[in-house]
């Protein structure tokens, strides 16, 4: 009768649970985990029910904000390819949530301004956005001052 000794663990075993304390140390780990939470919340609370896009729900925010864009304003104002602008303008243009006018200066610009329906849109997406942040970050105004920090810093922005 043999007895055979137990193997021996081996040292490139996985561990039972993953030691990520080290990413969790990193400022851009947590931005990135923050910003991939904060979209599955948007796509629950805000895309599905208004349906709306982030970029979207944005250009809404920035005409509302701005009365009447061009295109290219907007582009810049987002950090977005002016020919990737193009479907996301026509879907809201379709929408009836803008509409496009005219450039009383610029023959070869149009302005796009809210529709009536847009503004009504927004109104409701942004209070909705405004719930879902105090109850998901708390102190929502704390975390966007120190974002608006950080991107402040021009490190963050596409210039």
């Amino acid at each position: 009768m043999s007895t055979a000794s137990p193997e021996p663990e081996s040292p490139l075993a996985p561990p039972d649970t993953v030691d990520d304390r080290s990413l969790r140390g990193l400022a851009g780990y947590q931005l990135r985990r923050a910003d991939l939470a904060m979209q599955q919340y948007f796509v629950r609370e805000i895309g599905e029910p208004f349906d709306l896009r982030q970029v979207e729900f944005s250009v809404l925010i920035l005409l509302a904000a701005n009365a009447a864009l061009t295109h290219k304003q907007i582009s810049e104002s987002l950090g977005v390819a002016p020919s990737n602008m193009v479907a996301v303008m026509n879907k809201l243009a379709g929408r009836m949530l803008i509409e496009r006018h005219e450039h009383p200066h610029d023959g070869r610009s149009f302005l796009w301004c809210l529709t009536a329906a847009g503004q009504t849109l927004e109104a409701e997406a942004s209070g909705a956005v405004a719930r879902m942040e105090a109850r998901v970050l708390g102190d929502a105004a704390g975390v966007v001052t120190t974002l608006d920090a950080l991107w402040s810093t021009g490190a963050a922005r596409r210039d």
